[in-house]
């Protein structure tokens, strides 16, 4: 949806078809036009937590083993922000 600048948005993602515990996730995104960029990732154990720099300081990120869920904040929106975000785990 849209948000005006300033603004938070919550994003959230679910898992299946794999089990979710076994595997750390990451966040990226893609503005129209232009490249992937890795927004976050948070480790299978929520242990180890990291952000990309254009996020630092703006974004949290959690997950629930239990639902196989991931949730990303992102506060003080700017319009460089406006991006498909996408989740993943990397199985390879």
């Amino acid at each position: 949806g849209l948000r005006a600048p300033g603004d938070s948005v919550l994003l959230s993602c679910r898992g299946s078809g794999f089990n979710f515990v076994d595997y750390d996730l990451w966040w990226y995104r893609q503005a129209p036009g232009g490249r992937l960029e890795w927004v976050s990732v948070i480790s299978y154990d929520s242990s180890v937590i990291r952000f990309g720099q254009s996020v630092q300081g703006r974004a949290t990120v959690s997950r629930d083993n239990s639902r196989s869920e991931s949730s990303l904040s992102l506060r003080a929106l700017h319009p460089r922000d406006s991006a498909r975000y996408f989740c993943a785990v990397h199985t390879g």
